[in-house]
């Protein structure tokens, strides 16, 4: 049961950086500002690296991809933030 409740919890993080994804895509076609929204999809696959829970052996390499993933998401969105609010 737990299995089902963490794998469910990575598909709900991957959807939440895919639909930050396509904030991103709304924002480069409305305002014509450069924001990479095709990296958001690495970043969901990358996140998604619990499906390999099934078939692998060694968990910890998957943790590392799904770290990787979630820092992704993050430099991005933060990358998005700053294009969205002109920060510096």
């Amino acid at each position: 049961m737990t299995q089902v409740l963490h794998f469910y919890s990575w598909i709900v993080i991957s959807l939440l950086i895919l639909i930050t994804g396509a904030i991103g895509y709304f924002y480069q076609k409305k305002f014509n500002i450069k924001t990479n929204y095709y990296l958001f999809i690495i970043a969901a696959v990358l996140t998604l690296g619990e499906f390999l829970h099934f078939v692998a052996i060694d968990y910890v390499w998957i943790e590392y991809i799904q770290i990787a993933g979630i820092l992704l998401a993050s430099l991005l969105t933060l990358k998005l933030y700053k294009a969205m609010t002109g920060a510096m």
